[in-house]
């Protein structure tokens, strides 16, 4: 982690005064000392809180060029509004606030703004400050119970807006909103409309200063705002100082008729939004519509496919596919056995052909042989034939002397005995 200078300390607190947020503030308490001079200084603390270690404020005022600020009217112990600017100075640490602006408040209006700080600070602890425990109101309210003077203007204003919105009924539930018993008033007539089964409560009056005001940061009438079953919506006026039943109510308004306003839409944003719902409507159907007929359309098909007529009618096809592929392939078969047929007859003409030529040259080559063998022929030539007991002789060692041999001629044979062989 960085280690940080005491000057850099100082810049970043000086830095941090310097935000808008510290330009104008309104600090209110009481007066603990005041010195008065070209620059007057009043020391500021909590009212009533005069402890040794209570927090004190030095708030300054250049009266030497501004003397419209009338301090020597205040006097120590009084509660005054101080407006002005907060500042930083790194020389002693000390934070002023610059005046520009000083209002003294009356003793009640003193304890008025001590009790609101308590009260806050109880429904602070109690988690009713939240928002995020504050409730919406439905869209389309309707019944609402409303919480005015009867006779007060706020009323007709709230009628008169609820009049030109989505019909809504109304109960008014009257009740003190300026005065000593106003918190009271206010509080029972809330109490009471918790009874009925209403969508909302509308609760307010035609704005006021402070001091009428005073009644809406009332401790009692918070906590039954805060910790009503039904949603309320505070419409209490013009104000800067923002009341305690603005901050617990679930949704604020600054009139009676903003308050009123957002009860319902008005009759020209229903007539709006009717006008889209229905065209949004109607697109909507057309489109269902087409869906469901184009769903329609594929269903009839699938029907029609899977329909005993038509898937007879599809196996027929089917089965004359086959039956024409099936010829198809014969046929191809008997040409191709045909081509073959005729192929294989060529060749076997041809290879007799071939074989019976041969055949004849042999026969004619073996006649030649033969004819060329032929004893008789030997014969004619002036050659004889000698057999021995009916085999030829080839050789002369085959004879011996007195072996009776056979000499055959082209004209006859003539029968012989050896007597000498040479």
């Amino acid at each position: 982690m960085k280690a940080y200078s005491v000057s850099e300390i100082s810049q970043i607190l000086k830095a941090a005064f310097e935000n808008p947020a510290f330009s104008n503030l309104p600090v209110y308490g009481e007066v603990y000392s005041i010195k008065l001079g070209k620059f007057s200084y009043i020391e500021l603390g909590d009212q009533g809180n005069k402890q040794t270690n209570s927090p004190l404020l030095r708030c300054a005022f250049s009266t030497f060029y501004n003397n419209n600020y009338h301090l020597e009217e205040i006097k120590v112990g009084d509660v005054i509004m101080i407006t002005g600017k907060l500042s930083y100075y790194p020389h002693g640490s000390s934070v002023t606030l610059w005046g520009n602006e000083v209002e003294i408040l009356k003793s009640q209006e003193g304890k008025n703004l001590l009790a609101k700080k308590k009260t806050l600070e109880k429904l602070d602890k109690l988690g009713y400050l939240d928002e995020k425990r504050k409730r919406k109101i439905p869209a389309y309210c309707k019944k609402v119970a409303i919480l005015t003077a009867e006779t007060g203007a706020a009323y007709q204003d709230i009628l008169k807006t609820l009049h030109d919105r989505f019909p809504v009924s109304s109960v008014l539930y009257p009740c003190i909103v300026q005065g000593e018993n106003a918190a009271k008033s206010m509080t029972e007539a809330l109490l009471r409309a918790q009874e009925g089964d209403y969508d909302c409560i509308l609760l307010g009056r035609g704005g006021g200063s402070k001091t009428d005001l005073s009644c809406f940061d009332d401790e009692k009438l918070s906590l039954a705002i805060a910790e009503s079953k039904i949603p309320v919506i505070t419409c209490i006026g013009h104000t800067i100082d923002l009341a305690i039943a603005d901050r617990v109510s679930d949704i604020r308004a600054i009139t009676p008729t903003e308050g009123a306003s957002l009860i319902n839409p008005s009759k020209d944003e229903v007539i709006k939004k009717r006008m889209e719902f229905s065209s949004q409507l109607d697109e909507t159907m057309k489109n269902i519509l087409r869906t469901n007929m184009m769903n329609l359309s594929a269903y009839i098909e699938k029907l029609e496919a899977y329909s005993p007529k038509n898937r007879i009618r599809l196996e027929l096809e089917q089965l004359n596919q086959y039956q024409e592929k099936l010829s198809l392939h014969y046929q191809n078969i008997l040409t191709r056995k045909k081509n073959n047929l005729s192929l294989y007859t060529s060749e076997i003409d041809h290879l007799f052909s071939s074989l019976l030529q041969k055949k004849k040259l042999q026969k004619e080559r073996f006649t030649s042989l033969l004819e060329n063998l032929d004893p008789e022929k030997f014969a004619l030539k002036g050659y004889a034939l000698i057999y021995k007991d009916g085999k030829k002789i080839t050789s002369i060692n085959q004879l011996k002397e007195d072996d009776k041999i056979t000499i055959t001629y082209h004209d006859g044979r003539k029968t012989a005995i050896i007597k000498e062989r040479k």
